[in-house]
């Protein structure tokens, strides 16, 4: 098996750990980064009185903190939100 190479001297393996540690810690500062704008996004449109509205999160309790939501009013209604329009937005 010539196309694979493992090295008898481990200490190869050291610059391949630290290019990935370093690439992992990367994907995670960026990913953050991305939701704070998205929110500051959000924010700036709830401001601008675009409704933002979440099946599940933060903006849907922040805008609705004092009117119940439909499961707080009724608990015996399904999780499946009712449109009119369109398609349910439930995922399978």
């Amino acid at each position: 098996m010539d196309f694979l190479y493992f090295p008898e001297d481990k200490s190869e393996y050291i610059p391949g750990i630290i290019s990935v540690v370093i690439i992992f810690i990367l994907s995670i500062l960026i990913v953050r980064l991305l939701t704070k704008a998205s929110r500051k996004q959000v924010k700036k449109l709830n401001e601008q009185g675009y409704p933002v509205i979440y099946d599940r999160g933060e903006m849907q309790k922040d805008s609705d903190e004092s009117a119940p939501t439909k499961q707080q009013a009724n608990p015996d209604a399904s999780e499946e939100p009712q449109h009119t329009n369109g398609s349910p937005t439930k995922k399978p």
